[in-house]
C-alpha cells in the first residue's frame, strides 16, 4: 500500500500544481493560489483515500476497530473542504471583489456581503421548512 501512496500522493499534488500554473493568471495573489490549490487537493484526495480505506478495511480481521489514520484523513479532508467551501473561499472572493482601498475595509465589505448572503439563505431555508411542515400537517389531516 505504501507504493500506492508513494506514487499517488506526488502525482496528485503535481497535477494540482500543474493545473494551477496552467490556468492562473500572472497577477493572481499568492494566498489565492495557495487556497485554491489546497481546496483542489482536498477535493481530489478522495482518489487517494478511497483505495486506502478499502485496502485497510479488507486487510483487517473481522471485528477489528477501524484504522485511526484513515479515519483522521477522511475527517481532515471533509472538514477542510467544508470550511473552505462555506467560509474561506467566499471570504476571499468577497475580498477580491471589494472596491475599497484599504485591506481592513475590503475585509469588512467581504464579511458584510457574506453575512447578508447567508442570512438571506437561512431565511429562505426557514420559509421552506415552515412550508414543508404546513404541507405535512395538511396531508395528515386529509387522511384522518
Amino acid at each position: 500500500m505504501w507504493v500506492f501512496y508513494l506514487i499517488s500522493l506526488p502525482l496528485t499534488l503535481g497535477l494540482v500544481v500543474f493545473t494551477l500554473r496552467y490556468f492562473a493568471g500572472p497577477e493572481i495573489p499568492r494566498y489565492v493560489l495557495i487556497t485554491v490549490g489546497y481546496t483542489w487537493f482536498c477535493s481530489v484526495s478522495v482518489i487517494i483515500l478511497a483505495p486506502a480505506d478499502i485496502w485497510t478495511t479488507l486487510s483487517l480481521p473481522p471485528n477489528h476497530p477501524e484504522n485511526g489514520a484513515i479515519s483522521f484523513l477522511w475527517s481532515w479532508s471533509y472538514w477542510s473542504t467544508f470550511l473552505l467551501t462555506w467560509a474561506v473561499v467566499p471570504l476571499i472572493q468577497g475580498f477580491e471583489d471589494a472596491g475599497d482601498f484599504t485591506v481592513s475595509e475590503r475585509l469588512k465589505t467581504s464579511v458584510h456581503v457574506n453575512l447578508v448572503f447567508y442570512l438571506v439563505l437561512g431565511f429562505v431555508g426557514l420559509l421552506g421548512l415552515i412550508l414543508l411542515i404546513m404541507m405535512h400537517r395538511n396531508c395528515i389531516w386529509q387522511f384522518h
